[in-house]
């Protein structure tokens, strides 16, 4: 069981990687093998910026392709739009790592981001092991996921907007995605708050929720060094 250390980078100055951000917006993607291992699910975070997206900036870093089923709009919970849930979006098979993120919109739209502990306890319970988050996981490794990389979410903009109002709650959400990661072998956790928040407001698109594409860079940026030193193989 093993997890990502937040404490390596937490400290890292954001501007350490601003100088590898600048390098893979300019690139042109990479040739790279056409049987991808590393598989993307989640929600708009992982879909903002089209080729600049956080999953295309990890296949840059990594030279290698990455398939990307995120889907905006997307939550953890099921409704009346299957196709919508993070879990509908995982294709079954062998893969190295599966990368996941997730949350925030039922949050918000169950209980706006207000008063949520009984939403966040059926997403996440406070020791980590059961409700919704758990179930997921438990069912990508099931499916064939080797490993699961969960991706926390990034901190408030500090200038209000949808992001900030679900801060806390978010916040609660990923202390207990550690746990879970934590007890589990093959399972995961990388928080994004290390490189994306309140000090780095250049880092957001203008609807203060998702991040740009210099954002999308920092963030891919980090997942892949987070991905390179737990599979040093990559």
């Amino acid at each position: 069981m093993q997890i990502t250390d937040p404490g390596q980078t937490r400290h890292r100055p954001v501007w350490a990687l601003l100088g590898i951000v600048a390098l893979m917006l300019g690139a042109a993607p990479e040739a790279v093998a056409a049987d991808p291992k590393i598989q993307v699910v989640g929600d708009s975070v992982m879909t903002w910026n089209g080729r600049n997206a956080i999953p295309e900036v990890i296949a840059r870093a990594l030279g290698e392709p990455v398939d990307n089923n995120a889907r905006a709009g997307a939550r953890l919970t099921r409704s009346s739009l299957i196709a919508r849930s993070v879990e509908a979006q995982f294709r079954r098979g062998s893969w190295d790592w599966v990368i996941v993120n997730g949350g925030a919109n039922d949050l918000n739209r169950s209980c706006g981001c207000n008063r949520c502990d009984a939403e966040i306890a059926a997403m996440i319970s406070a020791d980590g092991q059961r409700g919704t988050w758990p179930d997921l996981v438990a069912g990508l490794r099931a499916g064939g996921a080797e490993r699961v990389m969960i991706v926390g979410y990034y901190g408030p903009t500090g200038r209000g907007g949808r992001t900030d109002r679900c801060a806390d709650e978010l916040a609660i959400v990923d202390a207990r995605l550690s746990q879970l990661a934590a007890a589990r072998e093959g399972v995961f956790f990388v928080d994004a708050d290390p490189v994306m928040g309140p000090r780095t407001p250049e880092l957001f698109s203008s609807d203060l929720i998702h991040p740009n594409a210099r954002g999308s860079a920092v963030i891919g940026a980090h997942v892949a060094e987070a991905l390179s030193r737990l599979d040093p193989a990559r």
